[in-house]
């Protein structure tokens, strides 16, 4: 497949990120419906909930959506052999959480086991499907990207608006954002190469290449997790559902971010093919010592602010908003990087998780959710060292 098929002009951009909009707002729009919906502690169990299992989403989708948009592009006569690897994942590994969530569904619809086997399934199934309209677009195919996301979109407004008008639970809109995810999975499989013989050599290469660009992703999204459990733990617990509003409006200035960087990806790869490896890796190494530079400042401010007590609904907001130029930062330099050395872009993202999650141990204790968002400037920092440091 030639580059030319990935030449993204301002139409095929405004197009891409107005589905992702549709579904970006809709889910924003559906948590305050949520919030006003349910009572408290029903928000607060839903926000723990999906808070702490989100990161399930970016493990099957991250990894694998990269590697499509990085191999694919390059490949000629193992294209097939690629997508049919890919397309097995999207339609065979939703269908062990989902049974699971079924069968707890059926037994014991009250357990607050049952809502987490809810929550895994459906950011499992919802992420094979962002796999899936990886792949399409891979093949050059951006039209079912625009129109997957704008439907997900819609049925989680609409969702939304059965638990404020009919009182569906948090329980009910899972199951009903889980038959949802399920059935646009099964439409993004026609058109996909099935998987036939590959060699094994292509199927290490596929493998490692899945592992090593997912890291980010995964480790990104499971420190917001860990940061959900410590705060579950702790004795602000209370404040999940406070957390959770802010993380969405985290989600969704980087969501933006994250589209822009998959949808130029194919474009990278080629351009690093190319030869043009040096310039890559002097461009990651600014961004990265940028954001750790940035991150070191954020995080005496904002250590003051916490010692001064701001610890409410709008320091929470402002903590996030401070701290997204230096995770943007430390994100583009790690999308580089990427495509420069992919180990060590997975060794840094590791620490960056261990030293969110000690850090959070302390500050979750001592200042709730507001410690919680601190943490997460402990990954600005520590990303953007472990970059700017590599070769």
């Amino acid at each position: 497949m030639s580059a030319v098929s990935h030449r993204i002009g301002l139409s095929r951009l405004a197009t891409l990120l107005a589905g992702r909009a549709v579904f970006r707002l809709m889910l924003y729009g559906s948590a305050a419906l949520l919030a006003l919906a349910w009572s408290r502690p029903d928000f607060n169990a839903y926000a723990a909930t999906v808070g702490a299992l989100g990161w399930l989403c970016m493990v099957v989708q991250s990894g694998g959506e990269k590697a499509a948009l990085k191999l694919i592009p390059r490949a000629h006569r193992t294209r097939d052999d690629l997508v049919g690897m890919l397309r097995a994942l999207v339609a065979y590994v939703p269908l062990p959480p989902a049974l699971a969530a079924a069968v707890a569904l059926a037994v014991a619809p009250r357990e607050r086991l049952t809502l987490y086997l809810l929550g895994a399934a459906y950011y499992i199934t919802l992420g094979c499907g962002m796999l899936g309209v990886a792949l399409h677009r891979a093949l050059g195919r951006y039209a079912r990207d625009t129109v997957h996301f704008a439907v997900l979109g819609l049925g989680m407004a609409t969702m939304a608006a059965l638990a404020f008008l009919a009182g569906v639970g948090p329980v009910g809109y899972l199951s009903g954002l889980l038959a949802l995810t399920t059935a646009l999975n099964l439409s993004l499989l026609p058109g996909l190469p099935r998987r036939t013989r590959p060699p094994a050599a292509l199927r290490r290469v596929l493998a490692g290449t899945m592992l090593l660009m997912g890291a980010a992703d995964v480790m990104n999204n499971a420190m917001i997790g860990v940061l959900f459990v410590e705060l579950a733990l702790s004795p602000h617990a209370t404040q999940s559902g406070d957390l959770y509003l802010a993380t969405l409006g985290w989600g969704l200035a980087l969501s933006i971010l994250y589209t822009v960087q998959r949808i130029y990806q194919p474009q990278l790869s080629l351009r690093v093919a190319a030869g043009g490896l040096s310039g890559a890796r002097v461009l990651a190494r600014r961004l990265a010592g940028l954001a750790a530079l940035g991150a070191a400042l954020w995080l005496l401010v904002a250590g003051l602010a916490l010692a001064r007590g701001a610890h409410g609904p709008i320091a929470l907001g402002v903590l996030a908003l401070t701290l997204l130029p230096m995770q943007a930062l430390a994100s583009n330099a790690g999308f580089v990087v990427e495509h420069t050395d992919l180990r060590a872009n997975a060794k840094a993202v590791v620490i960056a998780l261990v030293a969110v999650a000690g850090l959070g141990a302390v500050t979750v204790s001592l200042a709730g959710a507001a410690g919680a968002v601190y943490a997460l400037g402990a990954n600005s920092l520590v990303l953007g060292l472990a970059l700017w440091r590599a070769r």
